[in-house]
């Protein structure tokens, strides 16, 4: 189970056939949208439609509920997994009512680290729930685990961590700089010739909590520096709006190319990734650049600091410090060859630590040892 069709079609690509191939029998269950149906038939599995709203909505909330439960009870399952949000307070209220064997919450970030007031305090007491209802809690990432349990949200129950983390590792097949893959967009490609300078890159939502404006703040102190350099923005704009260059001594140019599902291309022309989120519970998209040899700096939140080795495949620097950032940025933008190495480090650990069968089998094992059977 997953909230929306979007996360299905992104992040279940080959691990539902994977699933079936391995000996389950499985059934997707997620919103209805573009692809999904799609999905299930070419991974031979089955897809059931439940509706659920990604935000708080007490009343819809309580039909998918019910929905969830009816479902559950037809469908009879040994083992329940359940991840992002709502599906995963859905999945473990109705899973625990009508007694579903193995109910595994795969665990990827926490919203209420960049939440206060009351919705701190809701979104804490839903997770505390879900967990609680759980037969089996599994964070994405160690830090994610670690502060699950300074939180107190696990009961103190263990949180596990499977191998080096990740919900699903990265093809590295398809994420290599030699993968056959569409031309970067001819509007974007002009835009970044316009400047022989390194290219900086963000992949995300522009929402204040991936921290774009200590990026902003960073690059801005670069050019205080003279230190040359254009960023890259891929995403959709959520409440942060971008000019279109930064003022300096040398100034900065801000390319936004908008959300796209193909990213690869992207990646491929920067120089650097900066992903200077305030939470994650393991950013895939850090994965993504270092198979294509691109080195990241990242913030030392939860989540973002397991997505580098620091020091060689990338750099942490400190959550919404952006004078540390201006220094790592320095460093990089200023030497290729300390970029280079760490590209290629980044892309040796991925292919060790991250090959997406060995995430899945991980996975799936641990599933089957909480009620399952195959």
């Amino acid at each position: 189970m997953v909230t929306s069709s979007v996360t299905a079609t992104t992040f279940l690509r080959g691990y539902l056939r994977f699933l079936r191939e391995a000996g389950w029998d499985v059934t997707l269950v997620c919103d209805d949208g573009p692809g999904v149906i799609e999905l299930a038939g070419a991974s031979g599995v089955r897809y059931e439609p439940l509706h659920m709203e990604r935000e708080p909505s007490p009343l819809e909330d309580a039909r998918s509920l019910v929905q969830c439960a009816r479902l559950l009870r037809r469908l009879r399952p040994d083992v329940l997994v359940y991840a992002t949000p709502k599906a995963s307070l859905i999945g473990a209220v109705a899973g625990w009512l009508v007694r579903v064997p193995g109910r595994n919450y795969e665990l990827w970030g926490l919203r209420l680290e960049t939440s206060a007031g009351f919705s701190r305090r809701l979104f804490a007491l839903l997770e505390r729930l879900t967990m609680v209802l759980s037969s089996r809690v599994i964070a994405n990432s160690a830090s994610l685990a670690q502060r699950v349990s300074a939180l107190g949200l696990n009961g103190g129950r263990e949180v596990f961590v499977l191998g080096a983390g990740s919900s699903h590792g990265v093809d590295t097949e398809r994420y290599s700089e030699e993968a056959t893959m569409p031309d970067l967009d001819a509007d974007v490609k002009a835009m970044l010739q316009r400047s022989p300078a390194p290219i900086v890159g963000f992949v995300g939502r522009l929402h204040p909590d991936k921290g774009v404006d200590t990026l902003i703040d960073a690059l801005r102190i670069c050019s205080q520096r003279s230190v040359a350099a254009q960023l890259l923005v891929v995403g959709a704009q959520e409440g942060v709006t971008l000019d279109t260059g930064i003022e300096g001594p040398i100034p900065i140019p801000v390319h936004a190319a908008g959300f796209t599902q193909e990213v690869r291309p992207l990646l491929r022309a920067m120089d650097i990734l900066v992903l200077p989120s305030r939470r994650e519970g393991f950013p895939n998209v850090v994965l993504e650049a270092g198979a294509m040899k691109v080195p990241a700096i990242v913030s030392d939140a939860t989540g973002c600091v397991d997505a580098v080795i620091d020091g060689v495949t990338g750099v942490v620097t400190p959550v919404g410090d952006a004078h540390a950032l201006a220094s790592a940025l320095e460093t990089l933008l200023t030497d290729p060859d300390r970029r280079e190495s760490m590209g290629a480090a980044a892309r040796a650990w991925s292919e060790e630590a991250f090959v997406p069968t060995a995430v899945w089998r991980l996975h799936s094992d641990c599933w089957a040892g909480e009620g399952g059977v195959r």
